[in-house]
């Protein structure tokens, strides 16, 4: 494949990195990075699993989250700063936060997405282990909704982050970063139709992490619309009722109970309903 040498002239990105304890890096400083040569038409992708093979992802700190979301206790981790981590292996020299969204690609098919913007207001940190863990293991087991989950290979987390906030994301079982444009997929899922533009974003809020539509989203659930939607299949009323109580319906069930209203499961149906005569 031909290699060309990219340089996107963005403005500059940043990121303000600390433990519970020690300050990181709280001046916000310009990221340098040497110009690398990388396949023409690849992305913007950080693999995380590579790094690790490599021996780079080291020199960790402990970090202590208040209240993880996660594992719904206090947590020690062994973590890098993300900010330098972005900076020591990112293939761009600077990013417009503004028009950036990051794509965490976790090995469960889990894909959630946030504003660089959001991001960078926070001190986020890479887990690379748990100091909590048992002897003989990198982490502790999650355990979500009675079932068993992984964390590793890694997982994302903050200092100072309010788990109630649910701007912010907090993948586990992580194995890459990518950045995209922000608004990448709005030609393919954002509806034209003004009366179906609520239940997008409540769409694109509570489900595209986990579900694709014509191909666009995570993996973790089935893809709901490409080649045939999920309104022509389930009766509407079940389907209501079951993704508001997904284990009303299917034991053990790892769709978990999201706390959408009856009045937003019917918007998001209307945008599935609209999305159903848009397929790819």
């Amino acid at each position: 494949m031909k290699r060309i040498s990219i340089i996107i002239s963005l403005s500059v990105f940043y990121i303000s990195c600390n433990n519970s304890k020690t300050t990181h890096g709280d001046s916000l400083r310009v990221a340098k990075l040497e110009k690398i040569e990388i396949p023409a038409g690849d992305t913007l992708n950080i693999d995380l699993v590579d790094l690790k093979a490599k021996g780079l992802l080291i020199n960790t700190q402990v970090v202590t989250v208040n209240d993880d979301p996660v594992y719904h206790k206090t947590k020690k981790f062994n973590a890098l700063p993300l900010k330098e981590l972005l900076e020591k292996f990112s293939s761009i020299e600077n990013l417009n936060a503004a028009n950036t969204k990051v794509v965490f690609e976790c090995e469960d098919g889990y894909k959630p997405e946030m504003p660089l913007e959001k991001l960078l207001s926070a001190k986020a940190f890479l887990a690379v282990s748990d100091v909590d863990a048992p002897e003989g293991r990198e982490w502790e087991q999650i355990l979500k909704d009675g079932h068993a989950m992984k964390a590793e290979p890694f997982y994302l987390i903050y200092a100072g982050v309010s788990p109630k906030d649910g701007d912010f994301k907090w993948p586990y079982n992580l194995v890459k970063i990518h950045f995209a444009p922000l608004n990448e997929n709005d030609a393919m899922l954002v509806p034209k139709d003004a009366t179906a533009m609520t239940g997008y974003n409540l769409f694109k809020k509570h489900c595209q992490t986990c579900h694709a539509i014509n191909k666009i989203g995570g993996k973790m659930g089935p893809e709901l619309n490409f080649p045939k939607s999920v309104i022509e299949y389930w009766k509407i009323e079940d389907l209501k009722a079951f993704i508001q109580n997904p284990a009303s319906y299917r034991n053990d069930v790892k769709m978990p109970t999201l706390g959408i209203k009856p009045t937003e499961v019917t918007e998001i149906l209307k945008y599935l309903e609209y999305m159903s005569k848009h397929k790819i």
